[in-house]
């Protein structure tokens, strides 16, 4: 039975490489994560950066380094001089005496960058003076910026979508070769059949996942949870995949017909971020609000297993109940 799965999973495969649709739907969220950390430096772009003289102490460039990103250069005279008129917004800085120091800007930096860099030095200068105030330090709790955070979060539970896709792209493909009627013939049982067809949907969102997750930079994950994570809330696209798969036989009425997924996930995502937490039981019913719950405690290093667990049976209590709503209509498409 296994070399059977494997034959129509094969099968699908060299089927789909063949189609720009489907070789679209693969490539996708991975075009879509480059894009993604292109957009994500420009969150922290008002980095101080600082090219700093051979003449600077380094004891100097110890404590800018805790501000922002320092750049030693060589013993050259115009060597700071060259760095600052390059592309990027870099301060040169050269040390005058034992206290003093020279900034070089060329003047088109970003704006009140030159201030803040005036503070930082003047803080340096005078950080043995005693302050005639008592100054604390608040963490609103940020570990990664948002737009990452939130970003691959979304892109992971929104891309798992694209299983189902693949899956309804071929079931259509199968119905216009009159090929699914010819399977009904064939020693392949329905159960073999399903499962190699259905296959391709959730291993492609896992794989899918692992390469956002990688193309954005993240370190320390647990790809385990990952995996779980992703391969429940697939489950749901499956099936959404072989319903519309079966009733349909066209491919781009097909692929539209998939869209109304993007509501509940979209629905499901923006209320996790944006509703306070008292009323997230609104969204209790969706998988994918506890799929986009598992992300993103996994990219925050917040994860255990027993939270995942619990999410992931949770998501697969909802496909149980979706399955017995559908599972009917599948074998009627089928047949």
């Amino acid at each position: 039975m296994l070399r059977k799965i494997l034959r129509i999973t094969g099968r699908d495969v060299r089927s789909g490489l063949r189609d720009n649709i489907i070789v679209y739907v693969i490539l996708a969220p991975f075009l879509s994560a480059l894009i993604l950390r292109g957009l994500i430096p420009s969150v922290g772009a008002n980095v101080l950066q600082i090219a700093v003289d051979p003449s600077v102490e380094p004891a100097v460039v110890e404590y800018l380094e805790t501000i922002g990103k320092v750049e030693v250069l060589e013993a050259d005279v115009e060597a700071v001089e060259r760095r600052v008129r390059a592309t990027d917004d870099v301060f040169g800085l050269r040390q005058v005496g034992e206290r003093g120091f020279e900034i070089v800007k060329e003047g088109n930096e970003q704006e009140g960058m030159d201030e803040i860099f005036e503070l930082v030095l003047d803080a340096y200068v005078n950080q043995d003076l005693a302050l005639p105030m008592d100054a604390l330090v608040s963490d609103i709790g940020w570990k990664l910026p948002p737009l990452k955070q939130y970003g691959a979060s979304v892109l992971v539970v929104f891309m798992s979508v694209f299983g189902g896709m693949v899956i309804l792209i071929n079931l259509v493909e199968e119905k216009q070769d009159n090929t699914l009627s010819a399977m009904n013939v064939t020693p392949v049982s329905r159960a073999a059949f399903v499962i190699g067809k259905g296959l391709l949907g959730v291993v492609i969102p896992v794989i899918h996942a692992f390469g956002v997750l990688l193309i954005l930079g993240f370190e320390g994950l647990n790809y385990g949870m990952v995996t779980v994570a992703v391969f429940s809330v697939a489950l749901i696209s499956v099936l959404i995949g072989f319903v519309i798969g079966v009733m349909n036989d066209n491919v781009i009425s097909a692929a539209s017909s998939m869209k109304v997924l993007f509501v509940p996930i979209l629905a499901s995502i923006m209320g996790a971020i944006f509703l306070a937490d008292k009323w997230h039981l609104l969204l209790y019913w969706s998988p994918f609000y506890w799929a986009f719950d598992s992300m993103n405690r996994i990219v925050l290093l917040e994860a255990t297993w027993g939270v995942i667990l619990r999410n992931t049976g949770i998501v697969l209590g909802i496909t149980a109940v979706v399955f017995a709503l559908l599972s009917r209509r599948i074998a009627r498409g089928l047949n």
